[in-house]
């Protein structure tokens, strides 16, 4: 199974397309959005993936409610609020938005993956054996825009540039 990662948006919405495409073409299973989505309107952008869609929010996300309420009107989104955990054929895979959270979720044990956001800088380690990652930014104010593609089975991550 092939989880297609990304943080930090920021409305960016050409790259956001580009990343939903990307991951579709590089066979992602599931897309996760690590937060700072931004704006309700963004929801439209992920919608066209053609597997779940799983969204955390993170500091810049200036309207939730209003994020939620777009994001009910498709059928493959969910919006977990600050905190998101979802099951795999793997095991439990959990994301939010800031590192230091990310890192005590991976420090649990409970979880065959995390991924977190916040910084826009791609990183990846091992807490205890749980790889924690960051997919770094599809802003692309502090690196090249991206995301990854982590694949469950192997437990490695695919650095996407767009």
């Amino acid at each position: 199974m092939k989880i297609a990662v990304m943080s930090d948006s920021h409305d960016h919405l050409e790259n956001i397309e580009k990343t939903v495409a990307l991951a579709a073409e590089k066979g992602a299973d599931i897309l996760i959005h690590c937060g700072d989505i931004c704006s309700p309107f963004v929801m439209d952008r992920l919608a066209p993936f053609t597997g779940p869609v799983h969204v955390v929010f993170g500091n810049n996300d200036g309207d939730p409610m209003t994020i939620s309420r777009i994001a009910e009107r498709f059928s493959n989104i969910t919006v977990h609020h600050h905190t998101g955990v979802i099951e795999t054929d793997m095991g439990l895979v959990a994301f939010t938005h800031y590192p230091e959270h990310g890192k005590g979720l991976a420090a649990t044990g409970n979880y065959a993956a995390v991924f977190s956001g916040h910084t826009h800088i791609r990183r990846s380690e091992a807490v205890n054996d749980t790889p924690h990652v960051n997919p770094g930014e599809v802003m692309g104010l502090l690196e090249r825009p991206g995301f990854i593609i982590f694949d469950m089975d192997s437990g490695k991550s695919e650095t996407v540039e767009i």
